[in-house]
């Protein structure tokens, strides 16, 4: 099923979808450019978090790590700053200052209490441009928080809220699949065109692939604590998330750590695990109705009553359970 009207804007888009987006580059390039500025002291207390929040999950461990390989060698990288409203409001090196914080507040020793950083004069749309470029090119980024930076990145970029994406990308699978006759129009074409331009920085292959992705934020925070932990894809998420048993999918992880399972046998195995659990979850009195009904017609009324009182009593205790 063809996805457009016809196959010149199909070749249209094609064409642009692998344009670089401009202000995402013009970032990268300040990021280079900002290498060769010296850096300037600020006290970590004038830093200001920036109005966009560009990162929602810390690991507490790393973050311990960085501030004793900062403690023992210094800081190798300083932290982009802008100045905005008598202070210094932070574009990029969130972990670093959250780790000369840790050691300002534990030792109480002056030399954390002011860390290098690198003064830049942009406007808003580049400052955020900035923080979403150090995001995408994090070494750590698990699948779900890449996921989040994206939804950050269009919501920036785009104008599009969380349900606005969903809405948008199930019209392009139902015209896809046949489900809608109605037409992509060349607005929404526009549109599906800067979103592929914005997930090829994140290496997303295409808008389907992102469209499997939005389901892992209904995942529950265990097996997003395990993603972000393991850096298992999503693919793989998605699949335990058809798991109901917290311990039976740690354990499934770590199967897949130790004997390097293949997506396949992945699959397979969680397939195997799911029909035990609807076994063992399955309500296990289906067949009374059928073998018992003659028998309760040929009951005298009193014993009757009797079953009904009993009846009764069960539900009480599937209901409170």
């Amino acid at each position: 099923m063809a996805l457009f009207k016809n196959k010149k804007l199909s070749e249209k888009k094609r064409k642009t979808i692998t344009a670089k987006d401009e202000l995402l580059s013009k970032a990268e390039n300040i990021i280079e450019e900002s290498k060769n500025i010296e850096p300037t002291l600020i006290n970590i207390e004038e830093i200001i978090p920036p109005k966009f929040h560009d990162r929602t999950y810390i690991d507490i461990e790393t973050l311990e790590e960085l501030k004793e390989n900062i403690k023992k060698f210094g800081l190798i990288e300083p932290i982009v700053v802008r100045k905005k409203n008598g202070k210094y409001e932070r574009i990029a090196g969130y972990r670093r200052l959250e780790a000369f914080k840790k050691l300002y507040k534990e030792t109480k020793d002056d030399r954390w209490k002011k860390i290098p950083a690198v003064i830049l004069n942009v406007d808003d749309d580049t400052a955020i441009a900035i923080m979403l470029s150090e995001n995408i090119h994090r070494d750590n980024l698990s699948d779900y928080d890449k996921l989040l930076a994206i939804l950050q990145l269009i919501e920036f970029k785009m104008k599009m809220s969380e349900d606005d994406v969903k809405k948008f990308l199930n019209k392009l699978t139902n015209k896809e699949s046949g489900r809608s006759k109605k037409e992509i129009t060349e607005e929404e074409i526009k549109q599906l065109q800067q979103l592929e331009r914005l997930l090829s920085y994140f290496k997303i292959k295409n808008w389907k692939t992102f469209k499997k992705m939005l389901s892992l934020l209904d995942i529950p925070e265990y097996l997003r604590q395990i993603i972000r932990d393991t850096k298992i894809p999503y693919y793989i998420a998605i699949e335990l998330k058809k798991l109901k048993n917290e311990k039976l999918v740690r354990k499934i992880v770590e199967k897949i750590k130790q004997e390097n399972l293949t997506y396949e046998e992945i699959k397979q195995l969680i397939k195997q695990y799911r029909k035990e659990e609807i076994k063992e979850n399955s309500f296990p009195y289906k067949s009374i109705n059928k073998s018992l009904r003659q028998k309760w017609k040929k009951l005298p009324e009193d014993k009757k009553r009797q079953i009904d009182k009993l009846m009764k009593e069960i539900e009480q205790i599937l209901k409170s359970a």
